[in-house]
C-alpha cells in the first residue's frame, strides 16, 4: 500500500474561514452627514416650509437742508420667502428564509447576515442620499460619453461615481422631457460600475433609443424635468434665470447668486482661491468666511497638495505657519487660506466648493428609520400561486429635503482641470 497522502485525509481537515468581512466598494457620506451635524433641523407637515429671506437694504441716506429743507421720504427693508417640501425616499433590502437559517448562530456562520444587512443596508442608504446631495435637484447621477453593447462610458465630472452596483436607474434625453425606461417599458439595473479608472457603467438592459448625451437618474422619479434633493450645485449656483426654492432668480438676480470662479479648464491655484473667498467677502462683508470649508472631490485635494509639494524652497523663520496662503503640508493639517478642507468621492471632480454650513439645513417630515406599518417592520413576499414565498422584505425610508438661506455666503470654482493619472 502506498503511503497516505494528503488527499486521503483531507476530508478530516477542519476549514478556517477568517473572521473579518472587508468593505470592497465605497459607501460615503460625508456631505450628508456635515449638514446633519452643523446644519439646522425644522421637523415639518407635508406643506410648505417657508424660509424669511431679508433681500435689499430699506432706508433712503443723503444729506438735507436743516433750515426749514424737506427731509424727503423714506423705504423699508425688503422681505421675501423661499420654500420647501420634503420628498420622500426609500431603501428596499429583500432576503430569503434560507439566509436566516443559515447564519444565525456562531455554529454556522461568522456573521448573522440578517443583522448584519440592517447595518449595511442603512450606510448604503446614506451613501446614496449623499451621492444626490452632489446633484442640481433633479436627480441626474451622471451623463452618457459614450455607449458599447451594455456599457456606458460616462462622463467627467462626475463619471461613474454616483451609481453603485445592484442600483436600478432610469435613462432620460438630454431635456429631462423623455424617459427612455417608461417608453420602452423596461427596467434597468446596474451590474458594475468603475469609478477609478474607466468611468464606465455596465447595466443589464439598455432601453430603446438610448443615446449619447442621455443621462442617467435615479429610480422612482416621473414625468419631465423631476425633482429630487436639492444638492449642492442645486443652491451654489450662479444662475439668474429659472427657479429656487420657489423663487424667480431673475427677480433677484445678485442676491440668490453664488459667487462663481471659472478656472477655463485649467489646474487649481491659489489665486482661484483668494478670488473664490473675495468674492464671498465682497457679497456679504470682510467677515463672513470664518465659518467656510473648502468641500472637494479627491481629485482636486490632489490638486492643491501638489501645489504645496512642488515648492522648492521655503524660508519659515520670521513668520506664523498658520499665516500660510498655502498649506505647505508641514503641519499635516490641509486647509486652502485657513479654510479646513473636506472630501469626498462623490464630490464633482473639476469644482472646489466653499461652504457655510451654518446656513444649510434639512426640512424633515420623517427622520431616516425603519418603513412601518401597524408595528411591523418586515413583510413577506408571496410566491406565483398566492401562498407565501419563503423570503421577506422590509424598508428604511425617510423624507426630508435640503435648503441653504444664504446662496451668497459660499462661493465655488469650477471647470477645474483634474490632476494627471486620474
Amino acid at each position: 500500500m502506498p503511503a497516505q497522502a494528503n488527499a486521503n485525509v483531507v476530508a478530516l481537515q477542519l476549514e478556517k474561514v477568517r473572521d473579518k468581512v472587508p468593505l470592497l466598494y465605497e459607501r460615503d457620506d460625508i456631505l450628508l452627514t456635515m449638514i446633519q451635524q452643523r446644519g439646522d433641523v425644522e421637523k415639518v407637515s407635508s406643506r410648505n416650509m417657508r424660509l424669511p429671506l431679508q433681500i435689499n437694504p430699506g432706508g433712503k441716506a443723503g444729506s438735507y437742508n436743516a433750515d426749514g429743507g424737506d427731509l424727503g421720504r423714506g423705504s423699508g427693508t425688503s422681505y421675501d420667502v423661499a420654500q420647501v417640501s420634503p420628498i420622500f425616499f426609500r431603501f428596499a433590502i429583500e432576503i430569503t428564509k434560507l439566509v436566516e437559517y443559515a447564519t444565525t448562530g456562531r455554529e454556522r456562520a461568522i456573521e448573522n447576515a440578517t443583522k448584519r444587512e440592517v447595518a449595511n443596508g442603512m450606510k448604503q442608504f446614506r451613501a446614496f442620499l449623499d451621492k444626490l446631495m452632489q446633484t442640481a435637484g433633479n436627480g441626474v447621477l451622471g451623463t452618457i460619453n459614450s455607449i458599447a453593447s451594455t456599457t456606458f462610458t460616462m462622463a467627467v465630472p462626475s463619471g461613474a461615481a454616483l451609481v453603485y452596483p445592484g442600483q436600478t436607474i432610469q435613462i432620460y434625453d438630454t431635456t429631462l422631457t423623455t424617459n427612455r425606461n417608461v417608453a420602452a417599458s423596461v427596467t434597468t439595473t446596474v451590474l458594475s460600475a468603475d469609478p477609478i479608472n474607466a468611468q464606465t457603467i455596465t447595466v443589464d438592459n439598455v432601453p430603446a433609443g438610448t443615446v449619447a448625451t442621455d443621462v442617467i437618474v435615479h429610480d422612482g422619479l416621473t414625468g419631465a424635468q423631476p425633482v429630487s434633493l436639492f444638492g449642492i450645485k442645486y443652491h451654489q449656483n450662479n444662475a439668474t434665470t429659472g427657479t429656487w426654492l420657489n423663487l424667480n432668480r431673475a427677480t433677484y438676480p445678485v442676491q440668490l447668486q453664488t459667487p462663481r470662479v471659472n478656472a477655463g479648464n485649467a489646474a487649481l491655484t491659489p489665486s482661484n482661491v483668494r478670488l473664490a473667498i473675495n468674492k464671498v467677502r465682497k457679497s456679504l462683508g470682510i467677515n463672513h468666511i470664518s465659518k467656510l470649508i473648502a468641500y472637494m472631490a479627491v481629485e482636486q485635494e490632489h490638486a492643491w497638495e501638489n501645489l504645496g509639494i512642488t515648492v522648492s524652497q521655503i524660508i519659515k523663520e520670521g513668520g506664523a505657519s498658520d499665516g500660510n496662503d498655502l498649506d505647505l503640508l508641514f503641519s499635516g493639517r490641509k486647509t486652502m487660506s485657513g479654510i479646513p478642507i473636506k472630501s469626498s468621492v462623490n464630490a464633482d471632480q473639476t469644482r472646489v466648493d466653499f461652504l457655510d454650513l451654518a446656513h444649510w439645513g434639512r426640512a424633515v417630515l420623517k427622520d431616516i428609520d425603519f418603513y412601518e406599518v401597524n408595528g411591523n417592520t418586515v413583510f413577506p413576499i408571496y410566491g406565483a400561486s398566492g401562498g407565501l414565498a419563503a423570503s421577506y422584505i422590509f424598508y428604511f425610508d425617510t423624507a426630508f429635503q435640503v435648503w441653504d438661506d444664504s446662496p451668497r455666503t459660499g462661493a465655488f470654482i469650477d471647470t477645474l482641470a483634474r490632476p494627471s493619472g486620474y
